[in-house]
């Protein structure tokens, strides 16, 4: 199997994105975009279907919706499960998408690798020189402690928009903006720089606000890279078997 006659998505918290050829389309969920999208596909057009999902109630209606039109719907976690390309040995509950972020950069440096996904949770995942994963980290994204500070407080406001231009605010939305993006960077800095990697690592960025999260990284780190599709490009490389074992 290759990526060319397969359909592959990235079933998000917040939306989902699928590549279909050489394109690569994100609808957010409960959305007319996204019931037209699945509407569109007719039966036969793909040979088969691989997904990552961290969202249950999401990955249930569009495998609803693709049932009967692609005859192999799979879990993408199966491609890793078979022919493991990197040793998850002594990982137990790691996401799909947080393996598959590492699967796409596998190999990619002979450094240690960091990949970091800024979405509605933010993951930090580990692998070492030796191919190993490490395990990782995960905490609260921007949204997601904006939300709480707003929801669990009688007068601070929901902040929705993150801003690279400071360190610390002279109003309260700036104050929480920067606020979270301090606290999301710390957590990165600290679980890296107490890692047992031998050497720098060389470090890989995607989801909504990583260009932000990327830009104060390179502060601290010589190579931050952008990716905003490292999931889907997990799944294409282990269905290329590019991946070296």
């Amino acid at each position: 199997m290759t990526s060319s006659n397969a359909l592959i998505a990235d079933i998000g918290n917040s939306r989902v994105k699928f590549k279909t050829g050489d394109r690569i389309v994100a609808f957010e969920y409960f959305t007319d975009g996204l019931n037209d999208f699945l509407n569109s596909i007719e039966k036969g057009v793909w040979n088969a279907f691989y997904y990552s999902s961290v969202n249950k109630e999401s990955e249930k209606f569009i495998l609803e919706n693709l049932e009967g039109k692609i005859d192999n719907i799979e879990n993408a976690y199966n491609l890793i499960s078979t022919n493991p390309p990197i040793d998850f040995s002594n990982i137990t509950g790691m996401g799909t998408d947080r393996m598959l972020s590492l699967v796409a950069v596998h190999k990619v440096t002979d450094s240690p690798i960091v990949t970091i996904d800024c979405g509605t949770a933010v993951t930090i995942n580990l692998l070492d020189e030796d191919n190993i994963c490490l395990g990782g980290v995960i905490l609260p994204g921007f949204y997601t402690q904006s939300k709480a500070l707003h929801n669990f407080t009688s007068n601070l406001p929901l902040v929705e928009e993150l801003s690279n231009r400071g360190y610390f605010g002279q109003n309260t939305d700036d104050a929480i903006r920067y606020g979270i993006l301090n606290a999301i960077v710390g957590g990165i800095k600290i679980t890296i720089d107490h890692s047992s990697f031998s050497s720098v690592p060389d470090i890989f960025v995607t989801g909504g606000y990583g260009l932000i999260v990327q830009k104060r990284l390179l502060n601290y780190y010589p190579s931050v890279v952008y990716d905003e599709n490292l999931v889907i490009k997990g799944v294409e490389k282990l269905l290329s078997k590019t991946v070296q074992i």
